[in-house]
């Protein structure tokens, strides 16, 4: 082969890894809905036609980012365990490997279900591949006593969620001061041996109740009641399915149909596909609220407060027809008046959840770390939960609330 071949080789494959990485900084930046060709190639700087030497159209996008993602988790994760050393050593190999600072973004598999169901089974499959070797790796560690013993089915798609968290994190207004390496430094913290300065002791909260998705029974003859009522069942429904199978690939006549209305009934009450979209994050941002201000005002140790609010984060995020609508990808998409208000909420939640943190610290029972980083970080561990619901057991689901709060508050290490 000469020389020369072998550059033209190498700038062929160079520039169709920068497209991919484009291709995939715009999914988590605009969601699969705005990620199409046009803006893609605005972003890289070239023609709309110079896009389909690489991509039949926007699904192929979509599936190749998401094999892309699946495909980079695989080879790292088999990487790290070539390499050897102990289940934690291997495991935050992994973690490096992927989020290095010269590593490639990947895309965060939020909308599975735009793909034709052919190209949705591929990635399914090859995402549960990854998730059933961390599973492996996790169970085997704690045989080994290389790590606690946990729910790994539950653990290995946090740790999933976690990873591609990282640059979507990188987003919100309240995580500006923090670098890529702030946030994967926090998310290692978090696995090896999380916030609590004892892990030896059982921590003891009481759950914070706060209603979601609850409609109550109204006095018909009270309009505003009434209406609004109807806009919570219609939100509670559209956020469900949205998490579940992503807003492009969700009509408003599904969403109609699961509330027993007709799609009259939601341009009435809410408007367009892209106001609901908007008032989904809305509802969202106000349940976070709800939660951190109940947190905030929790009767006891401030590492309990902390424990009650990860379990209400990740309870949330499992009730079926109602979940809120979970901020994966898409942010930057938003209307900016909806993002404005988002930034502002996401600055509340920094900030209780700081000041928490630090009366933890003060009273000793939160050890003293980057707190800002730990809590941009926290959100990839619940996140994932309404996206893959369908992939969980019952029994799984129960546990799921209690299991994520324990990793956030004790990590992975043996105790």
């Amino acid at each position: 082969m000469s020389s020369q071949t072998a550059k033209v080789r190498v700038s062929k494959g160079s520039k169709r890894e920068r497209v991919m990485e484009e291709a995939a900084r715009t999914l988590n930046s605009h969601g699969v809905s705005n990620a199409s060709l046009p803006v893609v190639a605005a972003r890289l700087g070239v023609s709309r036609a110079a896009l389909y030497y690489y991509f039949e159209d926007q699904e192929d996008l979509v599936f190749q980012s998401y094999q892309r993602t699946c495909e980079a988790m695989g080879k790292e994760l088999a990487a790290a365990e070539a390499a050897g050393g102990d289940s934690t050593v291997k495991l935050l190999r992994f973690v490096d490997s992927l989020l290095a600072d010269d590593a490639p973004e990947l895309a965060a598999i939020s909308d599975l279900a735009y793909l034709a169901p052919e190209r949705r089974a591929v990635i399914s499959s090859r995402f549960q591949a990854v998730k059933a070797g961390i599973a492996a790796l996790l169970a085997a560690g704690a045989a080994r006593g290389e790590l606690r013993e946990c729910r790994a089915s539950i653990i290995a798609p946090a740790i999933l969620g976690l990873v591609l968290w990282v640059p979507i994190a990188r987003q919100w207004r309240s995580n500006e001061s923090l670098s890529h390496r702030d946030l994967v430094e926090a998310l290692k913290a978090i696995l090896r041996e999380g916030v609590a300065t004892d892990r030896r002791s059982t921590v003891e909260f009481r759950p914070i109740d706060i209603a979601l998705g609850h409609v109550p029974d109204v006095n018909l003859f009270d309009g505003q009641a009434v209406a609004a009522a109807k806009q919570e069942a219609l939100l509670g429904a559209a956020s469900w399915l949205f998490n579940l199978k992503g807003v492009d690939a969700t009509s408003l006549d599904e969403i109609a149909t699961r509330v027993g209305v007709t799609k009259k009934v939601i341009y009435h009450n809410l408007g367009d596909k892209e106001t609901l979209v908007a008032e989904c994050y809305r509802r969202s941002f106000r349940h976070y609220e709800a939660v951190m201000r109940a947190a905030r005002d929790y009767d006891g140790p401030r590492i309990a407060a902390i424990m009650a609010a990860n379990y209400a984060f990740a309870q949330a995020s499992l009730m079926e027809g109602s979940a809120p609508l979970s901020p994966l990808t898409g942010i930057e998409a938003l209307p900016a008046s909806v993002r404005e208000e988002i930034d502002q909420s996401t600055n509340f939640l920094m900030d209780t959840f700081l000041d928490i943190h630090a009366q933890g610290q003060a009273e000793q029972t939160v050890r003293s770390l980057d707190a800002r980083a730990l809590v941009a970080a926290n959100p990839g561990g619940f996140e994932w939960l309404p996206k893959w619901f369908d992939t969980l057991s019952e029994a799984e689901r129960t546990a799921a609330p209690l299991e994520l709060a324990e990793l956030y508050r004790v990590g992975l290490l043996p105790i």
